[in-house]
């Protein structure tokens, strides 16, 4: 197993107010353009919740019909969406009680698309982002939080995975369980006390499993990280993982047993989304070829930083350098030779679960000894995470559904804010306080943190 230092543990309340800092923020950030565009996310945990019922044919909201073309199909006489059920199964799941409570999308519908949005993705990004920072601080050889927080914050606002923090959408949520998953085998890797090896086991276990119940997306990425949790060779703690990912797919085999009579026929192949469907070619090899990084460095600058820092991993972190490029490798692999590309996005939208891998990769800074390099990398990557953090958090503000690809599409939205194309933001006035509290509070408990690392001897 991997040898990682023991560090000074940081105190709760860091990852507390990280977590509110960063999921107030994308609460604040919620606004109409992405409630109203991706209208179908609603129509399916309304369908779940007002009719009892898988399908969408029903809603007596016009907001909430949905017609069987592009994200939905028609099957056996009913429309059911071309998602995997898990993003409508937890909006539901928040919906139910205010459902109950007398708020709906009929009776007010913004209000209640971004409570649901801001309790799942919102909440799952949010919490997300604290487990990369946690995982950031376990790679790094001292307490110090600069690049942990470099790495962190690049992940959670220099990155795509903040322009869709506000639309409760699948490859939200599916790549923060991923996340969720990676982190449990990493404290796997050093646990001993065998109750507390068998949670980790199940816990990553289930993630990697509600990971493929929410989209097939990262599904090569779940078997690079379930190659990893083998690779650690707890041969004895393979039955809590296999139960812990059956309890995680099963909500998924249900859905397409009741839905399309298979337990493995899921949504993209009922509905015969042939551009979804492995199939290599040269021609759509290249293009793609061209696509990708295009978009990578127009919206996701810091994505270029964090493969270099990958490359600088020193030897005891080489099991976890080979698991992060084995699973940005997979997620490329299907990407690159699949015809479609996410259509209507803000930023490379396919690329999502290679996020955090990739933010990750960052921490590979924090290990260049000399000081001259150190601090010009330093810098560099600064410089690049706050461009990345300035074009994801105005797409969060304005809007992911882009039909277009501009080349400056944070230019593009600037001028129609300025013309007086703004969005309502529902929940803002509720949450700007509290946004402004945890973030001065976190602030001050990095200081503080920093300042006690430094007065031991340790690399801020």
């Amino acid at each position: 197993m991997a040898n990682h230092p023991r560090i000074q543990p940081a105190p709760a309340r860091l990852y507390l107010l990280f977590f509110l800092a960063l999921w107030f923020t994308y609460g604040v950030l919620i606004n109409s353009g992405n409630l109203n565009a991706f209208g179908l996310q609603h129509a399916g945990v309304d369908a779940y919740v007002a009719r009892h019922n898988f399908y969408l044919e029903g809603a007596t909201d016009p907001r909430l019909k949905v017609e069987p073309v592009v994200d939905a199909f028609l099957f056996n006489g009913h429309v059911y969406p071309a998602k995997q059920p898990g993003q409508f199964m937890l909006g539901a799941l928040v919906y139910f009680p205010l459902h109950t409570l007398g708020l709906t999308y009929t009776s007010n519908y913004l209000l209640t698309a971004a409570l649901v949005t801001f309790f799942t993705a919102g909440f799952v990004a949010a919490l997300s982002a604290v487990v990369v920072f946690s995982l950031a601080r376990r790679f790094a050889t001292s307490s110090g939080t600069f690049w942990p927080l470099v790495v962190a914050l690049s992940y959670a606002l220099g990155s795509t995975i903040a322009a869709y923090s506000g639309i409760a959408w699948h490859d939200t949520l599916a790549t923060g369980y991923l996340v969720m998953a990676v982190y449990f085998i990493v404290r796997l890797a050093r646990e001993q006390q065998p109750g507390r090896a068998k949670f980790f086991a199940a816990g990553a276990g289930v993630f990697l499993g509600l990971t493929i119940t929410t989209s097939m997306l990262p599904f090569l990425m779940t078997l690079v990280a379930a190659a990893y949790f083998l690779s650690l060779r707890r041969w004895k703690l393979l039955v809590p993982f296999i139960l812990g990912g059956a309890l995680g797919i099963a909500p998924l085999l249900i859905y397409n047993i009741i839905c399309f009579g298979n337990p493995l026929l899921v949504p993209n192949l009922a509905g015969n989304y042939s551009d979804t469907f492995f199939r290599p070619t040269l021609s759509n090899l290249l293009s793609k070829l061209q696509f990708y990084p295009r978009m990578i460095t127009l919206y996701v600058p810091v994505f270029w930083a964090g493969l270099a820092g990958l490359l600088l991993f020193p030897a005891r972190l080489r099991r976890e350098q080979i698991f992060i490029g084995a699973s940005l490798a997979a997620l490329f692999l299907y990407v690159l030779n699949i015809e479609a590309t996410g259509t209507c996005q803000y930023g490379p939208r396919y690329l999502l679960p290679a996020m955090p891998f990739a933010s990750l990769g960052l921490i590979g800074f924090s290990f260049v000894s000399r000081k001259p390099i150190k601090i010009l990398a330093s810098a560099s990557v600064l410089v690049v995470l706050l461009a990345s953090a300035g074009i994801n958090v105005i797409g969060a503000m304005h809007g992911s559904m882009l039909c277009d690809y501009p080349h400056s599409a944070w230019q593009l939205y600037i001028a129609e804010m300025m013309n007086g194309q703004m969005r309502s933001f529902p929940l803002a006035k509720w949450l700007f306080l509290p946004m402004v509290a945890s973030i001065s509070l976190f602030v001050f408990t990095i200081i503080s943190t920093s300042k006690q690392a430094g007065s031991n001897g340790e690399t801020i």
